[in-house]
């Protein structure tokens, strides 16, 4: 899913629909959904099922319609993005711990794996947590998903990072090279070069 403004790309219902299926894959029927809705109904009919969904995984939207999507309000928007990236982030980290025999994950394990495979991949290169300044330049970000596939990405595209400019165009650069290897990417390129703990949370989980 490609969004280039959010809500105005999101009042159809229909990018927030794929965007609920891919955070919990069968949780939309399709069939019920108007493809390429034009009329305001059209829309508010699909916006309606992106609450009901919205409701059935618990997110809090009291007094919440499909309207509201369609009208392009953006609490209600931003409301309904953060609970899904917070609902993608826990069932991320349960299913890490799943997979490693553990009842839960702590951010220090999941640092500790991001530096484990950056470190065998042949890169000196660490963050101590998810808070760390040197984040920035996407560098270590990068060296993390080149270890899970090489060929993700090319370093003569990469900078140094030491500029605003430079940092931008790497975090748009690691967002698109960990999109190629398949990650569900929430952060934006200025969440990087912010150093959002919480998105560059949901980045590396």
């Amino acid at each position: 899913v490609y969004v280039n403004d959010l809500f105005s790309d999101s009042d159809d219902g229909i990018t927030l629909l794929k965007l609920l299926d891919k955070m919990s894959p069968g949780s939309v029927v399709w069939k019920k959904i108007n493809a390429n809705p034009v009329s305001r109904f059209k829309k508010v009919e699909n916006a309606n099922y992106v609450v009901q969904i919205g409701k059935a995984m618990k997110f809090s939207l009291v007094n919440v319609g499909g309207i509201d999507i369609v009208d392009g309000n953006k609490k209600v928007i931003l409301s309904i993005i953060s609970q899904m990236m917070r609902r993608y982030t826990l069932q991320v980290l349960a299913d890490l711990a799943t997979q490693n025999g553990m009842a839960d994950i702590t951010e220090d394990q999941i640092v500790q794996w991001a530096n484990d495979k950056v470190m065998a991949s042949g890169k000196l290169t660490k963050m101590r947590s998810f808070k760390d300044s040197s984040l920035k330049n996407s560098l270590f970000l990068l060296e993390l998903v080149a270890a899970i596939e090489t060929r993700a990405v090319s370093w003569d595209l990469v900078t140094v990072g030491e500029t605003k400019e430079d940092q931008m165009l790497n975090a748009k650069y690691v967002i698109s090279c960990a999109r190629k290897v398949g990650a569900t990417v929430f952060l934006t390129p200025e969440d990087v070069i912010e150093v959002k703990a919480k998105m560059i949370l949901t980045f590396v989980a």
